[in-house]
């Protein structure tokens, strides 16, 4: 038996636990926006103050943790994550303060950078052969995670069950699969990949970090922003334009986290067989803008439950992921730094959309829909480039 693959498999289980968590984390401030705000005294806007530090967290200790994980290992990376996200569900239901609140948003940003650095690469080395087909797997459970939250935030409305206890099971979870985690033997992380999807034999130019590295690092914000939108502000949406209620407004995350898994295995399949990801960075945030222009001329409660399932199928689908296999297959030897200048620009939406968007949403939702779809389209013009630069340097038929 080949222990090696054992080991990966158990490596992967793990990872793919925590991006379950990982998701829940993110949204977890908006879907319990009540309680906390009725626990610190504070509005919307204070909400979305606190909501802003999990982006900071992301962008100060993102590019951080790349490059230390490269040096140091992807284990040590990947608890320090778990640590962290305990350190937020363990002290938010005692914060009484908003300036601590936003320190413990922090750690939630810093969890996902040191999660995200230390776990993307071990898929890719613990999986050489299928590194896309792993990177894109990991929606699919950053998925459940959406989809299970709004209905224990629903269940712990109706039964006025405290969120605290909610929390503490979150962290009893963490605690399982840190155990589980810490006697695994990584894969070393020279490990070469060894696919035609992230081979280095394809090569019929030389690609240039410094122009389409950049436009690929910015589609990590583009692609980003364009689903933190929806996760996170479609509930106050449908409230405010169209008078849905809050539990009916929850409800929509939950079709968006289905549409997600759903879009995660069939884009899984075009990957694999149809379509190369270069194309798809392209066409699912095509389909994102139309399905939010469309929105924009038609806010409806059956047009919210609409776009919660348009919007999870193409936007939160894997884009990001596939942006970054295609990082990767056009440099192919910086597998920590690419994941940790990318995802950096990707925890910038984290902090800017927050700050802007309960500002439009209270001023005027429709705002806020068209600058969702501004940055979609932002997503196809910069994916159209790089498509360009690729034809270049890549032979599209090798990989």
């Amino acid at each position: 038996m080949d222990n090696r693959k054992v080991n990966s498999y158990g490596i992967a289980g793990s990872i793919y636990a925590n991006y379950i968590i990982q998701s829940i984390a993110l949204i977890v401030i908006m879907q319990f926006s009540y309680d906390i705000s009725k626990q610190l005294n504070i509005d919307l806007i204070g909400i979305g103050k606190i909501a802003s530090g999990i982006g900071i967290g992301k962008i100060l200790l993102m590019f951080v943790g790349g490059v230390l994980s490269d040096k140091f290992g992807r284990k040590l990376f990947i608890c320090l994550g778990m640590a962290c996200y305990a350190i937020f569900f363990l002290g938010m239901p005692f914060c009484t303060n908003i300036n601590i609140a936003f320190c413990l948003a922090i750690a939630i940003g810093a969890g996902n950078s040191f999660l995200d650095t230390g776990s993307m690469p071990a898929l890719t080395e613990c999986f050489p052969n299928s590194c896309g087909t792993a990177s894109v797997l990991i929606k699919a459970f950053i998925s459940m995670g959406s989809l299970v939250l709004p209905f224990i935030a629903v269940f712990c409305h109706q039964y006025q069950i405290w969120y605290g206890w909610i929390f503490f099971g979150f962290v009893a979870y963490l605690i399982v699969n840190t155990l589980f985690l810490l006697p695994k033997q990584f894969p070393h992380i020279d490990t070469s990949i060894k696919s035609n999807e992230c081979s280095q034999s394809y090569f019929i130019g030389k690609p240039n970090f410094g122009f389409e590295g950049i436009l690929l690092i910015i589609m990590g914000f583009t692609t980003t922003a364009t689903f933190v939108i929806v996760l996170q502000w479609l509930p106050t949406i449908a409230i405010r334009a169209v008078n849905m209620s809050e539990p009916d407004a929850n409800q929509l995350i939950s079709y968006y986290s289905t549409a997600s898994i759903i879009s995660v295995f069939v884009t899984a399949f075009v990957v694999k067989h149809l379509l190369k990801p270069i194309f798809c960075i392209i066409i699912l945030p095509a389909l994102s803008a139309l399905v939010l222009i469309i929105f924009y001329f038609n806010v409806s409660p059956a047009m919210c439950v609409i776009v919660a399932i348009g919007m999870g199928f193409t936007a939160a689908g894997g884009v990001l992921q596939l942006t970054l296999v295609v990082m990767q297959q056009m440099f192919p030897t910086r597998k920590g730094l690419a994941v940790g200048c990318m995802y950096t620009f990707s925890g910038l939406s984290f902090v800017i959309i927050p700050l802007i968007v309960p500002k439009l949403a209270m001023f005027n939702v429709s705002y806020a829909i068209l600058i969702d779809f501004f940055i979609a389209m932002s997503s196809v013009i910069l994916g159209s480039i790089i498509f360009y630069r690729f034809k270049k340097v890549v032979d599209i038929t090798k990989i």
